[in-house]
């Protein structure tokens, strides 16, 4: 009965300590959000990045390795802190959903993706392996989603979209939306232009070819152009010169940490898989 007594004391305590943490956390997110205005997460770009990412991974396994003395590993391995970031996860879900132009640059928003990736990574380092060896089905599951999460939140701030109106004569130049001046690393040149129109004279379609360097290559509205793994150029819009003469906008979207992204996506699903196909082996814990 004192055994129990303890335990029980325990799991009210980390409890409380989970509800004072979400309300804190919201409190003092909601307040930085109305006095510092959205996060400055350009500021976190390559190499800056990586390196919170990594300090943050060492700080979560030394803290882990001396868990029995430490209360705040104690709780992030706790359910309370499952739970937590499950609560996490579910209102950024409604945020996103239900706002017309979602913000993921809110304060909110990005320490409840910090939070959730701490959590990810206590759980990964309790859980990889057991007294038979390493856990791959667990593995696969539980670090794809934390690569997936980990780069499409890390990785936001080296994300960058550039426009450029591309005519028929090469060009290398491109422009962030910010207006600052780029140089691509290839020329881009309009080779032909076509516009369907409805019998009121509204474009209702129209699609682009255009020259990459030697690459003659099609976009249309909605369809872009992945010209690498990373990088994808979309038709945005077009217009007329003042001697009549039609050019097309074009996007480019550079994100560079996107094939990791894909890989912790691939490595989630094939975990996903493997669960449903073998199904829960009882020795497992």
């Amino acid at each position: 009965m004192p055994v129990m007594a303890i335990l029980v004391s325990k799991n009210n305590s980390r409890t409380l300590f989970a509800v004072c943490m979400a309300g804190g956390v919201a409190a003092l997110s909601a307040a930085a959000e109305m006095c510092l205005g959205s996060f400055p997460l350009e500021i976190f770009r390559f190499p800056l990045n990586i390196f919170i990412a990594v300090s943050l991974l060492v700080l979560a396994t030394i803290l882990y390795r001396n868990r029995a003395h430490n209360c705040l590993a104690q709780f992030m391995l706790s359910q309370q802190a499952t739970w937590l970031s499950l609560a996490f996860m579910v209102g950024m879900g409604i945020v996103l959903g239900l706002e017309r132009e979602p913000s993921t640059t809110s304060w909110p928003m990005v320490v409840s993706l910090c939070f959730v990736f701490c959590h990810l990574c206590f759980v990964v380092l309790r859980g990889w392996r057991n007294a038979k060896g390493i856990r791959w089905r667990f593995c696969l599951v539980h670090i794809g989603l934390l690569i997936a999460l980990g780069t499409g939140f890390w990785g936001a701030p080296d994300r960058e979209q550039l426009r450029t109106a591309v005519h028929r004569f090469p060009c290398n130049e491109a422009y962030t939306m910010e207006g600052e001046h780029r140089f691509l690393p290839y020329t881009i040149e309009l080779y032909s232009f076509c516009i369907k129109q409805s019998e009121n004279g509204a474009p209702t379609h129209y699609e682009a070819q255009i020259k990459l360097d030697d690459k003659v290559v099609t976009l249309r509205v909605n369809h872009p152009y992945e010209r690498t793994l990373s990088e994808k150029i979309y038709l945005v819009s077009f217009g007329k010169t003042t001697a009549g003469e039609t050019y097309a906008v074009v996007e480019i979207v550079n994100e560079p940490w996107q094939w990791l992204s894909a890989t912790g996506i691939i490595m989630l699903i094939a975990g996903a898989v493997l669960l449903f196909v073998q199904g829960p082996r009882k020795t497992e814990r």
